[in-house]
C-alpha cells in the first residue's frame, strides 16, 4: 500500500494492515499550509499547549523565529522579522489580525512561560480520553 498521508497516517495504516508492506507517498516534514504553488510555511509546532485564541489565531511559537509569548523582540524592521527577512514579523501580523477584530487589549496579558512538557521535544507524545474509554 502507498499512503499520501502524513507520517501519523503512514503508521495507522501499518498497525491496522500488520501483513501489509506500507510505503510513505510523502515526506512529511511539518504542519504547514499551502502558501503558493509548491510552496508550503509552517504554522503550527503542535506543541500540546495552544495559544491561538490569546493571539488572534496566530502562533507566536511558530511564526515567531525567537517564540516570543510577551510581544516583539524590538528587532524587527519594516514588518520583517530581524532573523530571517524573507519572514514577516510574527507580533505585527498578530497587532494587525488583533487590531482588526478589536481585541488589543489581549496584548496586555502577560503570558507566563510556555509549558513545554506537553510538546514532542521530549519524544512520542500519547493523548489518553478517559471519558470516552469503555
Amino acid at each position: 500500500m502507498v499512503s499520501f498521508g502524513c507520517g501519523a497516517g503512514v503508521q495507522a495504516i501499518a498497525e491496522r494492515f500488520p501483513n501489509k508492506p506500507v510505503y510513505a507517498g510523502l515526506n512529511t516534514n511539518f504542519l504547514g499550509i499551502l502558501e503558493e504553488q509548491a510552496v508550503w510555511t509552517e504554522k503550527c509546532m503542535a506543541c500540546g499547549d495552544c495559544m491561538l485564541a490569546e493571539f488572534g489565531g496566530i502562533c507566536p511559537i511558530t511564526r515567531c523565529a525567537k517564540h516570543m509569548l510577551n510581544g516583539p523582540c524590538g528587532g524587527s524592521t519594516t514588518d520583517r522579522c530581524e532573523v530571517a527577512e524573507d519572514r514577516p514579523c510574527a507580533w505585527q501580523l498578530i497587532y494587525k489580525r488583533l487590531s482588526a477584530i478589536g481585541q488589543l487589549d489581549r496584548l496586555e496579558k502577560i503570558q507566563p512561560p510556555k509549558n513545554w512538557s506537553l510538546a514532542w521535544y521530549g519524544g512520542a507524545r500519547k493523548l489518553v480520553r478517559p471519558e470516552h474509554r469503555v
